[in-house]
């Protein structure tokens, strides 16, 4: 992307379309005590943690949106049982079939789960697009689209 600096300070850019990435995002080792602060019983989860796993068009979009609304988290599947710990607040949560849809499990300061729901139901409410603007200012970046005001991407 090629940023274009304001007269105030601050930069904006369009980021490219489709599937164009550079690099993951850093990888850390998961905090060994995450598991210790998930809750015996879960609650049905409003979207699959398929919707983002899958190896789609869109949900290379939406694992791009997910990391940018929790970026220190990390997913991994094992088996059928799909987690999420972010391995800065050692939040996490636990995805596990259970008739027909899915359980989530989640614990820590932050319930990395709802962050993402919450970026998904953007999404669709938005049309699903798939172009986002960075704006860069004094002390910070964030991530922007004229049709998702107010979503916090990435999380303060």
């Amino acid at each position: 992307m090629l940023l274009t600096v304001a007269g105030d300070g601050t930069a904006e850019s369009q980021l490219l379309g489709g599937t164009v990435s550079f690099m993951s995002a850093r990888n850390h080792a998961a905090p060994v005590h995450w598991a210790a602060s998930l809750p015996e019983k879960g609650q049905a989860a409003r979207r699959s943690p398929e919707r983002i796993s899958a190896a789609t068009e869109e949900a290379f979009h939406l694992q791009f949106l997910a990391q940018s609304a929790v970026p220190d988290a990390q997913m991994t599947e094992v088996g059928e049982v799909v987690h999420l710990v972010d391995v800065v607040t050692g939040s996490a949560a636990t995805f596990t079939p259970h008739g027909g849809g899915w359980q989530v499990r989640q614990g820590g300061p932050i319930k990395l789960w709802d962050c993402i729901e919450t970026i998904l139901s953007a999404y669709d409410t938005a049309g699903r697009p798939e172009t986002f603007w960075l704006h860069a200012y004094d002390g910070g970046q964030h991530l922007r689209h004229p049709q998702m005001p107010g979503v916090p991407l990435p999380r303060p």
